[in-house]
């Protein structure tokens, strides 16, 4: 329950440091995404991997909230290992896509925040 709570935390720590470097006009999500940045930003998928793997065997009864996390982030590393031309094209159109420069930071915030939430909720969501 511990290392639950520790994970969920996590999450919302991410996310007020990308929103607090945000209201400094630093676009923490932007920089990682830039493709020089690649392998900064594969180590901190790979730590998401192990940090929600370590939870995720280490719970009792299994709580697949953090086990769906943990596959979305082996998705992203997996993504940006084997078809990063793809993810990055992908970033290039989404910008072209919006007019408002710091939408993507503020998407990230939101879905970090709503990780956090969700993986402090899921005993009560699972049922244990």
């Amino acid at each position: 329950m511990l290392m639950i709570i520790l994970l969920g935390y996590l999450y919302l720590f991410h996310a007020i440091l990308i929103l607090a470097l945000l209201t400094f006009n630093y676009h923490l999500t932007g920089w990682l995404i830039m493709q020089k940045n690649k392998k900064i930003y594969i180590r901190l998928e790979a730590f998401f991997v192990f940090i929600t793997a370590f939870v995720l065997f280490n719970s009792s009864p299994l709580n697949w909230v953090v086990g769906i996390l943990m596959l979305f982030h082996l998705i992203g590393v997996g993504t940006l290992l084997f078809n990063a031309d793809s993810f990055y094209g992908s970033i290039e159109e989404f910008y072209e896509l919006t007019s408002q420069k710091n939408i993507l930071e503020l998407l990230t915030v939101f879905t970090l925040s709503l990780s956090g939430f969700l993986v402090l909720y899921s005993p009560l969501i699972i049922g244990s």
